[in-house]
């Protein structure tokens, strides 16, 4: 994996979609009882979210957000907050492991509803940022593990 270092590979990695996600969740949309609460943190950007989640069965029902997180966590937790909503722990995992490996720079064919997903390949050269780029799918993850 080569770090990316210049300007043409930092704009492609701050493309306008990637702002439009990030600006979804500029404004923090906290839930009023949630069934858990997570907080995560990149050890290495310093990225945090905290991830508000209803559930019913294995199914999320509701999600809401604090995010202390650079443009990309929160442009992943715009999409996560946009998609994961009616999905299950395992559909949610699946697409964060998929995420995970398009990073590692393996080739990834994203299916709806999470084919969006696909924008994060401009992030394989910014390894220091993958850690925020996971949050929310960490966060749900260990949400679900908590509620058993």
């Amino acid at each position: 994996m080569t770090v990316a270092t210049n300007e043409a590979e930092l704009a492609a990695l701050y493309r306008p979609r990637i702002r439009e996600l990030a600006a979804r969740v500029r404004s923090d949309r906290r839930l009023k009882d949630p069934d858990v609460t997570v907080s995560r943190r990149s050890q290495v950007c310093g990225s945090m979210i905290t991830l508000d989640m209803m559930r019913e069965r294995d199914r999320i029902t509701a999600l809401g957000w604090r995010s202390r997180a650079c443009t990309l966590g929160m442009a992943s937790l715009g999409l996560v907050t946009e998609v994961a909503v009616g999905l299950g722990r395992a559909e949610v995992a699946a697409a964060g492991a998929a995420l995970w490996d398009l990073l590692q720079g393996q080739e990834q064919v994203f299916a709806a509803p999470w084919d969006e997903l696909s924008i994060f390949s401009a992030a394989r050269g910014f390894p220091t940022r993958f850690g925020s780029i996971m949050l929310p799918f960490e966060a749900i993850e260990e949400g679900f593990t908590q509620l058993g």
